[in-house]
């Protein structure tokens, strides 16, 4: 007779139980952990596999955070400040080789790393400027208008831990701080298991 069931069976056939299901299904199934080194770029959405260290500093070097003049913040004091210029200048990308005397400025634009002898930098717009001098009304802060190295981040500072997925946050950072290649676990690879005939 028909049993009238649409999840009824063949005879002798049986349903596997749920729980003997999962067993097999673990028993057959193992964590990911094969590891490989990768280039940062092709990193992106994988799992990191061991912590991610700063190899450099983030900014790697003093640098000037504006346009403007950069001295020694010791050689100046309060009131109107006459400051004469050292000839050149830094930009980014384009170091001073020289050093800047006590008592002296030197022309910075943004990002520059600081010569020898600055610490401290004026803005262009709060200064009076000649081909041989600038003037400026004092004090200024020490440090002004500059980032000091490392200020982001130092050498040797964890910056993303193991176990953290690669996101584009997480790649500009470590590009940043110098790292080009990064250890993470092997790619998922997924299998389906169908079962039935209805295809054939």
């Amino acid at each position: 007779p028909l049993s009238n069931d649409c999840f009824a069976l063949p005879q002798g056939v049986a349903w596997t139980p749920v729980d003997q299901a999962l067993a097999a299904l673990r028993s057959g199934l193992h964590p990911i952990v094969e590891t490989q080194h990768l280039p940062l770029l092709q990193s992106a959405g994988l799992v990191l596999a061991k912590d991610a260290v700063a190899e450099r500093a983030n900014p790697p070097h003093a640098n000037s955070a504006v346009d403007g003049y950069g001295f020694l913040h010791a050689a100046t004091g309060q009131g109107p400040q006459v400051l004469p210029l050292n000839k050149g200048r830094a930009a980014a990308g384009q170091a001073y080789c020289g050093a800047v005397s006590p008592g002296h400025a030197i022309r910075v634009l943004t990002g520059a790393m600081l010569p020898k002898g600055v610490d401290t930098v004026v803005l262009e717009e709060d200064c009076t400027i000649t081909d041989a001098a600038i003037a400026f009304h004092g004090p200024l802060k020490q440090g002004s208008n500059a980032r000091a190295m490392g200020e982001d981040v130092m050498i040797g500072d964890r910056l993303v831990a193991a176990g953290q997925r690669l996101r584009p946050p997480e790649l500009a950072l470590l590009a940043s701080a110098g790292i080009s290649t990064v250890s993470v676990y092997r790619r998922l690879r997924v299998a389906i298991l169908s079962t039935g005939d209805e295809l054939c």
